[in-house]
């Protein structure tokens, strides 16, 4: 495994990560990669987002409604087929390389800011 390329702290600053609520997920069947379309809540400040995640096998639809998770909010948006992901929702591999979401382990406001 290579090692990755050194930031600077100023540079890892820049990445804005926030804690939202998950308030609907859909199927993207014509996604090549992407599974699931979320609807993020992360508060009043910043509202409601879209993202795109390749979240199958290990998450059902309705298992995902009401909760929270962790998404970079300031990266530009991509478009991925008809729909455009406005967050990038954080997760890692499992041992079979499925992805695990980046949860908080206790409830925190939405739009709360991962420092």
């Amino acid at each position: 495994m290579s090692n990755p390329s050194t930031i600077s702290f100023e540079d890892l600053q820049k990445l804005d990560i926030r804690v939202g609520r998950i308030l609907s997920a859909a199927p993207f069947p014509e996604g090549r990669h992407s599974t699931h379309i979320l609807q993020i809540d992360f508060g009043d400040q910043l509202g409601t987002k879209k993202s795109l995640a390749r979240l199958a096998p290990n998450y059902q639809f309705d298992s995902l409604v009401g909760r929270q998770v962790l998404a970079v909010v300031n990266l530009a948006p991509r478009q991925i087929g008809g729909h455009r992901s406005e967050v990038l929702t954080l997760g890692v591999d499992d041992a079979e390389k499925n992805v695990v979401l980046i949860v908080p382990d206790d409830e925190v406001p939405c739009g709360t800011r991962l420092y």
